[in-house]
């Protein structure tokens, strides 16, 4: 699995705020540590409108629809949970997640 892809994720049940059902994700943990390990870090994605910055950001999803990743959905996943390829997610929008990621989780 490559940094920046995007899959059909089954995200299993939760408790509320956090994001379950089989939804788009993002994978934003690095290719080399996902060649060896048996999970994967991803943000999940949603279509409940706008980009809220850092929180929400806009990706232009494959599918048509208007999503957002939501980073405080991050969370770690076994790559067993990965449904279906679905494509990448721009170097440009990349970049504007890392900084996104920054933001949010920096003291």
């Amino acid at each position: 699995m490559k940094r920046g892809s995007l899959y059909w994720i089954n995200l299993g049940a939760v408790s509320p705020p956090e994001f379950g059902k089989t939804r788009p994700g993002l994978v934003v943990s690095n290719s080399t540590q996902n060649a060896i390990l048996d999970s994967v870090v991803v943000i999940p994605l949603s279509t409940v409108p706008g980009e809220i910055w850092p929180l929400r950001i806009r990706i232009d999803a494959p599918w048509g629809k208007e999503s957002f990743a939501v980073l405080p959905g991050i969370r770690q996943v076994s790559t067993k949970r990965l449904a279906k390829f679905i494509g990448y997610c721009p170097s440009m929008v990349m970049r504007r997640v890392d900084e996104a990621l920054a933001l949010y989780l920096r003291d």
